[in-house]
């Protein structure tokens, strides 16, 4: 479908073992979507494939069988990449250069008019305001992230895609984080997430799809991945103070009329729900990586 800025169709990737001829799978046939607008989070045990599968999605890994488009498009295509910002895991930056060098080197490469102001303005908001003319050796881990978000966010793109973009980070600069990342999707911007990092997931993603030993093992929205089936808390009211009950479904309905029948008063009845590292946990339960 043209629509999703990202559309995966049975992607494969095998790579030639070291030794001998034979290979393996790092992504076996996974499909999966970005919706307009929307914050997926791409899950899994290390090993289970995710790299691997965004190197496909950014046309930086020919894929071994099935398919990745953009906006319909081939992830190599120019008017592709112009749409799209990228935050790297291990960001790998020469650090001779300043964040404000990076900035204009990326502009010039993207051809984007950029004045100087609109430039530190990016920095100030991903927080190196009064660092942007310090070469790159000072820098921490997580400040090497921040210049990364600021490239990614040069462009003004439509589709974030980002690999564990708060590696590194303190709480604070991963609140700070998932904030622009809100902003951003405020704006219109469609965010493919890839974290290990489960709450920051559960607070700011909408779907998931959670991947093992290269194969994707489950999707959904959050709310109904994370909503169990068969166990429902009753909230119910005996004299001024409610009380509460949790039932199994089985019995759901004769709990209900059991609890009438004494006089009480029914004031809600909610399904149970997991966290999200339940169902990462019970998703992934044979992945021993």
């Amino acid at each position: 479908m043209e629509d999703y800025p990202l559309q995966v169709k049975e992607l494969e990737k095998s790579f030639k073992k070291k030794l001998g001829l034979s290979s393996f799978k790092a992504i076996d046939a996974i499909s999966f979507h970005v919706s307009p607008g929307e914050i997926l989070g791409f899950l899994g045990p290390n090993g289970a494939g995710k790299t691997t599968a965004i190197k496909c999605v950014l046309g930086l890994l020919k894929p071994s069988g099935g398919a990745v488009s953009l906006w319909g498009s081939h992830p190599g295509a120019p008017e592709v990449r112009r749409r799209i910002g990228f935050v790297p895991e291990n960001p790998d930056y020469d650090d001779l250069f300043t964040p404000l060098e990076f900035m204009t080197m990326f502009s010039s490469m993207r051809r984007l008019d950029m004045a100087r102001q609109q430039m530190l303005a990016i920095l100030e908001r991903v927080g190196l305001a009064k660092w942007e003319e310090v070469r790159l050796r000072s820098f921490s881990k997580g400040m090497k992230q921040r210049v990364s978000l600021a490239l990614a966010l040069q462009s003004k793109p439509e589709l974030l895609i980002m690999d564990e973009p708060t590696g590194g980070l303190d709480p604070v600069a991963r609140k700070e984080f998932r904030d622009i990342i809100l902003e951003e999707n405020q704006r219109g911007v469609s965010v493919f997430l890839s974290s290990h990092l489960l709450s920051e997931v559960e607070t700011i993603c909408d779907r998931a799809v959670i991947l093992s030993h290269g194969k994707k093992v489950i999707e959904g929205k959050l709310d109904e991945l994370m909503r169990t089936e068969d166990h429902y808390r009753i909230t119910y009211r005996v004299t001024d103070e409610p009380e509460e009950l949790l039932i199994h479904a089985l019995s759901l309905q004769n709990t209900i009329d059991d609890l009438r029948g004494k006089g009480y008063s029914i004031i809600s009845v909610n399904p149970l729900y997991r966290s999200l590292e339940e169902v990462f946990l019970s998703a992934t339960a044979g992945d021993a990586r």
